[in-house]
């Protein structure tokens, strides 16, 4: 009977403790500036529930990880063909009317083609979608914050795709967001090509605009 009981206690306090550490994880995750339940979902999207074999036997767990791919594009917008020289056309060239600040930011995100993608990224060896677009765009002085759902209400609106420029953001709702709420951002490189940092498949390739947008357009947003 004793044991019973202290079977019975064991397992009430480790259900206890599991849920009151996923709670704190969200009410950290979801206090953050710029945070959204969208980051919770993702840091906790691989945390495991806790297991037991029987009473008598020892409750484990294992800390929130992170999916590789949060932010990451959606699967609906990714190449359906061999990705050939990080998606970059022959000939391609800056547009001549990009302005002095664009040419430096776009010449920045080209030189971290075919680096890898990870969640959280700055470079220099590998990014994250926000990552690369804060960074290409922090080499004249121009501030973005490393997340999508701020880099949405940074800058200024781009009204459509006719008026659109080198080096605007282009927001979707990516594998993880929504058209309101974008999970996934590229620069927009003129000549109808985005550069993104992609997915832990692809890393940093670019896509015609057509592609990038074809599971949903959240916005664009001027920035130089």
């Amino acid at each position: 009977m004793v044991s019973d009981v202290k079977n019975v206690a064991i397992l009430s306090i480790a259900l206890f403790l599991g849920f009151a550490m996923a709670l704190l994880g969200v009410v950290i995750l979801t206090s953050s500036v710029g945070s959204t339940t969208q980051v919770a979902a993702c840091v906790l999207a691989n945390h495991h529930a806790q297991s037991m074999t029987n009473l008598t036997s020892t409750t484990t767990t294992t800390a929130p990880t992170s999916n590789p791919n949060c932010g990451a594009a959606a699967p609906t917008t990714l190449p359906s063909s061999l990705v050939v020289d990080n998606g970059l056309p022959t000939g391609y060239a800056i547009p001549a009317n990009a302005t002095a600040a664009e040419t430096v930011a776009i010449t920045y995100a080209l030189a971290q083609l075919g680096k890898p993608y990870l969640w959280g990224g700055v470079g220099p060896n590998a990014f994250d979608c926000s990552g690369l677009t804060m960074m290409a765009w922090t080499q004249v002085g121009v501030t973005l914050l490393h997340y999508t759902g701020d880099q949405i209400n940074e800058g200024t609106p781009v009204s459509s795709y006719a008026d659109i420029s080198p080096g605007d953001l282009v927001l979707v709702p990516g594998s993880d967001g929504t058209v309101a709420n974008p999970g996934h951002v590229g620069l927009y490189l003129g000549e109808g090509l985005v550069e993104s940092a992609v997915d832990v498949q692809y890393g940093v390739i670019v896509q015609p605009y057509s592609n990038f947008v074809s599971g949903g357009l959240s916005g664009i947003r001027h920035v130089g």
